[in-house]
């Protein structure tokens, strides 16, 4: 069984080495030598990816391995984390200034505490492939690099949800990304202004057409940034909007892409000086997988077998299941045991923790 002082160690051990978005070296170097002695064939792919096969000992030989995959990097603040446990002993916090990064440090700890477990108990019983993949956070850019060529694995568990580990993620949006730069021309503001186009005038313009937030129970729009301008009495010839449309409903993601861009030919037509150069591209397809998916009831065994109840549900985030879907590849999104992602409120449940330790070792050792 998993040995809880240990995973408690381990996830401070891995929350204490910074690993912001594009800076994982030093938390993959820390994991590529723990795999490594718990005896994997440790590879990286061209983008960085850790990826580390480790043989079962159950007969199954010609059976393809099961993934275990979580992500190495953290949003910011990010840096400098200082965990602590509180006076009961099972929510880890950070001191408030900082993230936790339970998210996605807690899973990195289970799966390394499931693969322990499970070999100190007599073995693996199935063969294992890890994925660890850099740049999760803010498009999936590890997942969408990753060098699929390695990857033997058909099926697995994504450690990268939120609460428990009995809550298994069976849905999930696809993403469009959307982009636009606005160039209006510029004037000085009190001498001349009617002479100018205020690229921010134009972007609030787009901002009222658009249908944002909350548009129905599995499609939500954002524009989360909006950027421009150089001083107070210069007309703003620039502005930028970074903004995504997501949807677990394929026709509907389309439908209302159509309805963005009509959104900015619109605005183009009102300020016709104006250059509206708009960019929408998708970043993750939506998958959905039904009761009896045989990857989805493999993991509910193991999820009964730790003595929990499966909780299956939807969600509106993305994931490297999203990925990993668009390769064949039937990996879902357990909990890890973390609350309030990507705050400085985030905090981690050992005791959620040690149960996702449990399913872990028992969907690699089954009974």
């Amino acid at each position: 069984m998993p040995d809880r002082e240990r995973l408690v160690r381990t996830v401070t051990e891995l929350i204490r080495i910074d690993s912001p978005t594009g800076e994982e070296d030093a938390i993959d170097a820390h994991l590529s030598a723990r795999l490594s002695d718990l005896g994997a064939a440790v590879q990286h792919d061209a983008y960085g990816n850790l990826v580390a096969t480790l043989p079962g000992n159950n007969g199954s030989a010609g059976e393809p391995p099961v993934m275990l995959s979580a992500h190495m990097d953290t949003v910011e603040p990010g840096r400098g984390i200082q965990p602590s446990l509180d006076a009961n002993g099972d929510t880890l916090r950070s001191d408030g200034t900082t993230i936790l990064g339970g998210d996605c440090k807690a899973g990195l700890a289970i799966v390394l505490e499931g693969i322990t477990a499970a070999m100190e108990d007599g073995g693996l019983g199935r063969s294992v492939q890890v994925v660890f993949s850099r740049a999760e956070e803010g498009g999936l850019n590890g997942a969408r690099n990753l060098d699929f060529s390695l990857i033997n694995a058909t099926n697995g568990m994504v450690f990268d949800g939120e609460g428990p580990v009995s809550r298994i993620c069976v849905g999930a949006p696809a993403q469009n990304v959307v982009q636009c730069r606005i160039t209006g021309v510029a004037a000085h503001a009190g001498l001349e202004p009617e002479n100018g186009v205020s690229a921010l005038l134009v972007a609030a313009n787009i901002l009222t057409r658009l249908p944002l937030g909350r548009i129905d129970h599995e499609t939500t729009s954002n524009i989360g940034v909006l950027e421009g301008g150089l001083k107070r009495n210069i007309i703003p010839e620039q502005a930028f909007m970074d903004g995504e449309l997501r949807s677990r409903d394929q026709a509907k993601l389309e439908n209302y892409t159509s309805e963005f861009r009509r959104a900015f030919d619109q605005a183009a037509a009102m300020y016709p000086r104006a250059q509206i150069d708009l960019d929408i591209r998708n970043q993750y397809q939506a998958y959905r997988v039904l009761e009896t998916d045989p990857a989805l009831m493999d993991i509910a065994r193991a999820v009964t077998a730790a003595g929990l109840a499966p909780a299956l549900e939807t969600t509106g985030g993305g994931s490297d299941a999203n990925v990993f879907f668009e390769h064949g590849i039937v990996a879902l999104p357990v909990g890890i045991g973390v609350r309030d992602f990507h705050t400085t409120r985030e905090t981690a449940s050992i005791n959620e923790m040690y149960d996702a330790a449990v399913v872990c070792q028992k969907f690699i050792r089954p009974a």
